[in-house]
């Protein structure tokens, strides 16, 4: 069974040269669909047996599904950061969440780290008609990027009452005498009406951009960035209700699952202020059965957005010539390793789903090799006919999906904070902590992550597949770049270490 959905990536290509309109030279139009928060838990990653996401099965039957594609960063900032940039967090220093942008600013410093556009600035650059609406740049204005914008999708509404730390909660309240940063996480049934939600608005902002854009003379990139599933797992109840909650297929998860874990992975780990284990288990496991519920729920509505935006292209005068890319920017545990969140180097924050799609849907196949978020960049140039970008760190897709024989990397990176990596090769997860100690699991025998190989004395048996995998390390990192800052530490590990990182 494949493990999980973290980002669903659509791109739409012809059999010709061109990926657009080969008879007439065209470059394509791009619409790109992000999901938030979004791991396997859809029907073409078989990740929870009960999950019903029609919509995104389709795009998959259609074409390439790439089942070993990971995110760079598990949380949303420097995930996001990273694939609109094409540069690994350790490259620019964007390592973690952004603390806002002034209009007009930049996502990156083009004088710090980063020389050249964002994905969306390098394709206006190139004659493009870019368009942005929903959740794309977390942290910074969407017209930093984007020539037209939509709105901004922000969390949706929430049950009035005063702000923390009396707010309204249905399930999960946050403790908050902890010292550390706080979370949005909670579930239950709220508001009464789609159209009160923000994703139902960007995905009818969409519709609209296609059916008025005009490509006489340049193309488009159209992106449609969904919040859901990211918390609250807020849904109106005809959601709900798809998912009995007597029903529900709860996540496998091990008791004491941390016990061959470093004290180092334990403490960049935690999460004080979040859903602990004894709490979602408690009541013979009541607030993990509704979690899951509510989870679920959140996933095919957010399906159903992405489906009237695929129907409406697919009725539109662009399906013919039009790359559709939908992705989520990372996973998500839903308590597994002990956890109601991101933030983690596990298989379940880094895994992310992506899908190629042609518009003759001739193209289906599956793809087990490494890849990544940061490899979308690179992509849609090579797919769109732009000039080469030398300084992307991402490689085209394209000789994975056309089937040429062509090498490829042995694993994807990801970071979650200065020092920390984890890499993902096709057999093994590596995780490397800032003072050296590390995790290893083997997804053939155990695709759960539940025994760390380099635990006791077997460690030794793995020492040439340690040392691959850290020959692929990188081999310096910059500071935090000075647009996120050291703040809001999630806790005491961070505390400790942006204290560290400022002497």
């Amino acid at each position: 069974m494949l493990r999980y959905l973290f980002a669903v990536f659509v791109l739409v290509a012809s059999s010709s040269g061109l990926w657009g309109n080969a008879a007439e030279g065209r470059r394509p139009n791009v619409l790109m669909i992000m999901v938030d928060d979004l791991n396997d838990w859809v029907g073409c990653l078989q990740g929870h047996p009960d999950a019903d996401t029609p919509h995104i099965d389709t795009l998959a039957g259609r074409g390439t599904l790439f089942s070993n594609a990971h995110c760079q960063s598990p949380i949303c900032g420097p995930s996001r950061a990273s694939l609109l940039s094409g540069r690994y967090p350790h490259e620019t220093g964007l390592y973690n969440q952004p603390r806002g942008g002034k209009k007009g600013g930049r996502m990156v410093d083009d004088t710090v780290n980063f020389h050249g556009h964002l994905l969306p600035e390098y394709f206006a650059q190139h004659g493009y008609q870019t368009f942005g609406g929903g959740k794309i740049t977390h942290g910074y204005p969407l017209d930093t990027a984007f020539q037209v914008t939509g709105p901004e999708g922000g969390a949706g509404p929430k049950p009035e009452g005063p702000k923390p730390p009396n707010d309204v909660r249905f399930n999960f309240t946050p403790d908050y005498s902890r010292p550390f940063t706080g979370t949005q996480t909670d579930w239950g049934v709220f508001p009464e009406r789609d159209d009160q939600m923000p994703d139902y608005k960007t995905a009818d902002w969409a519709v609209s951009q296609l059916s008025e854009i005009d490509t006489t003379e340049k193309p488009f990139l159209l992106v449609a960035g969904f919040h859901r599933p990211h918390v609250p797992f807020y849904v109106p109840e005809r959601w709900f209700q798809r998912y009995p909650l007597d029903q529900i297929t709860l996540p496998k998860v091990l008791k004491d699952d941390l016990s061959d874990v470093s004290l180092t992975g334990i403490r960049v780990h935690e999460l004080p202020r979040y859903p602990q284990p004894e709490f979602l288990h408690a009541n013979g496991d009541e607030q993990l059965r509704l979690v899951t519920q509510a989870y679920l729920a959140c996933t095919t509505f957010v399906d159903a957005q992405v489906g009237k935006l695929t129907q409406a292209l697919a009725t539109s005068s662009h399906a013919q010539d039009t790359i559709i890319v939908l992705m989520s920017d990372h996973g998500y545990h839903l308590g597994e390793k002990g956890r109601v969140s991101k933030h983690s180097l596990w298989e379940e924050s880094t895994r992310v789903p992506m899908i190629v799609v042609s518009p003759d849907g001739n193209r289906e196949r599956a793809i087990d090799e490494p890849v990544g978020l940061i490899d979308i960049y690179p992509t849609l140039i090579d797919m769109c006919g732009l000039p080469e970008k030398e300084e992307l760190s991402g490689h085209s897709l394209v000789p994975l999906m056309t089937g040429d024989d062509t090498e490829w990397r042995s694993s994807i990176l990801c970071n979650y904070g200065r020092g920390n990596y984890s890499l993902r090769g096709k057999r093994y997860r590596y995780i490397q902590y800032d003072d050296g100690s590390a995790e290893l699991y083997d997804h053939k025998n155990d695709p759960n992550e539940w025994r760390n190989l380099l635990n006791g004395e077997s460690a030794a048996d793995y020492s040439d597949v340690i040392e691959r995998f850290q020959e692929q390390l990188p081999k310096a990192s910059v500071p935090y770049h000075s647009a996120i800052g050291m703040s809001g530490a999630v806790n005491a590990w961070f505390e400790e270490h942006y204290e560290a990182q400022r002497e």
